[in-house]
This record gives C-alpha cells, sequence and structure tokens, in this order.
C-alpha cells in the first residue's frame, strides 16, 4: 500500500515539474517584461559639501522645549532643528552643524569627528597634528582611528587638510544619520 502511494505521488510529481518546464519553454520573449531601473538624480548630489552631504548654515539644532514653532524645520528625538537669521549663522563647520543628505534630503548632524584609515607606518598622531586635531581612539591591530576636531578649527578645513597631507588611504567626516527606519 505504501509502495503504491509513494509510485502515485512520484508520478504527480513528475508530471508537474514536467508541465512547468512546458509552460516556460512555450513563453514567448515578447511575453517577459524588463523593469527599468529607477535613477537617482545626480543634479542634487553635485552640490554636496564632502561625500553625499551639504551643510545647512541657516539651520541650529536646539532642544525642542526651548524652540519657536514657526522656525522649526525638522524634529530629531529631543532636539529640534530650526532655521537661524543669516547674520547669526556662522562659518565653522564643528560638531552639532546641520548638514543634508543630497540623496535622501534627510537632516542630521555632525559628530565633530573624522574617521581615517592610516597609511603604512603611519600613526594617529601625526595625522592629528596635520589637520589641528586630537586622537579620540586608535583600533589596535588595525589601521582606523577616530579624530576629534578641537573646539575652533573648522571640520571642512581639517578634512581637507588630512587628505592632501597624503597620511591616509581614506577619511571620512562622521554623522548622525539613522541607517534603518522602523517599517
Amino acid at each position: 500500500m505504501k509502495l503504491n502511494t509513494l509510485m502515485i505521488l512520484t508520478a504527480a510529481l513528475y508530471l508537474s515539474g514536467m508541465a512547468q518546464a512546458s509552460a516556460v519553454d512555450n513563453m514567448e520573449k515578447n511575453d517577459i517584461k524588463v523593469k527599468p531601473l529607477g535613477t537617482i538624480s545626480g543634479a542634487r548630489a553635485s552640490s554636496a559639501e564632502f561625500g553625499i552631504f551639504r551643510v545647512e548654515r541657516s539651520m541650529a539644532s536646539v532642544p525642542s522645549s526651548i524652540a519657536a514653532p514657526e522656525q522649526v524645520v525638522a524634529i530629531k528625538g529631543e532636539m529640534a532643528i530650526v532655521n537661524i537669521n543669516a547674520d547669526a549663522a556662522t562659518d565653522i563647520v564643528a560638531k552639532g552643524t546641520i548638514v543634508r543628505n543630497t540623496l535622501t534630503d534627510e537632516l542630521t548632524t555632525l559628530t565633530g569627528n573624522i574617521t581615517v584609515l592610516l597609511g603604512k607606518n603611519v600613526s594617529a598622531s601625526e595625522v592629528a597634528s596635520v589637520a589641528g586635531m586630537e586622537v579620540l581612539s586608535e583600533f589596535p591591530g588595525t589601521d582606523i582611528a577616530i579624530l576629534k576636531v578641537r573646539e575652533s578649527n573648522d571640520l571642512l578645513k581639517a578634512l581637507n587638510a588630512i587628505q592632501h597631507s597624503g597620511l591616509t588611504l581614506e577619511s571620512r567626516v562622521e554623522v548622525t544619520e539613522t541607517m534603518n527606519k522602523a517599517q
């Protein structure tokens, strides 16, 4: 009895597989629709100041409790991103400066740190001295270090100094961007 059931089941699976294979063979190429890939506009990304981020000098981050509702652009946790007067805007890019992701149009803040991949036989303190920064941390066994901008120094100028020094293979400004969102 079990052998009969097994043989019938095997025959049914074989016939089902053959029917599917025959259906695929009979498909015409016109039935296959290719969905075009979406592209990201390159025009917005060209205005970025570093990576894909653009500094928003006319915005600042303040506690939500003291922000004027008419000035609020976005809320990030307990902080509100607000518009500020042009005369109050500063030219120094430092920790807490508001930046905009040119691809997603999201606003976020800078940490004031630069992560670097050091070149061969280069120490993090050498790179920090070139850029006028402090070594925040080094990762033993790797060539990765995190440098912190000093209070009065400009982060973009420090990044340019690091990139033009030739002491690093890669350097990136850290941002407090949310990478994944709950659905």
